[in-house]
């Protein structure tokens, strides 16, 4: 039983590693490209660029530098997951829950700091997968010995 866990918990959370490089990537070629590029629902990069194009190209470097950011974190998190997490490692469990959980709850934050839900929903939709990931391999990872 648990090592039917362990694998649902692996293949949970390399989907989720999964979205961490692909939702960057994504990110990056909005950023770089000419399509509309929203900023709030009624509001877009293009909007921005017909009043102030200097604006608009700070708005979009820093989505490349996040996107940038996001990329080497969803890549090392990959390594984590397919590695020292998959040997049961108990090291990167903790890892795993500290450094995508932390961040998820800041992101989360944007809701009732700035007032704002936009790019709310893909964090705790992260967050959520995290945790089911984790909880799943739970037994695994805590028990007194492996199987």
């Amino acid at each position: 039983m648990k090592s039917s866990l362990f694998v649902v918990s692996w293949a949970l959370l390399l989907l989720l590693v999964a979205a961490l490089i692909f939702i960057p990537v994504v990110s990056a070629m909005n950023a770089f490209g000419k399509a509309p590029d929203s900023l709030t629902p009624s509001y877009s990069v293009q909007d921005l660029e017909a009043t102030n194009a200097e604006a608009a190209t700070a708005v979009r470097g820093r989505r490349v530098t996040a996107a940038t950011w996001a990329l080497g974190y969803g890549l090392l998190a990959l390594y984590v997951v397919l590695v020292p997490y998959r040997r049961g490692e108990r090291w990167a469990w903790w890892a795993l829950l500290l450094s995508l959980g932390i961040s998820q709850l800041v992101s989360l934050a944007r809701v009732p700091v700035l007032g704002t839900q936009q790019g709310a929903a893909a964090s705790g939709m992260l967050l959520a997968l995290l945790l089911l990931g984790l909880m799943t391999g739970a037994p695994r990872m805590f028990a007194k010995s492996k199987d």
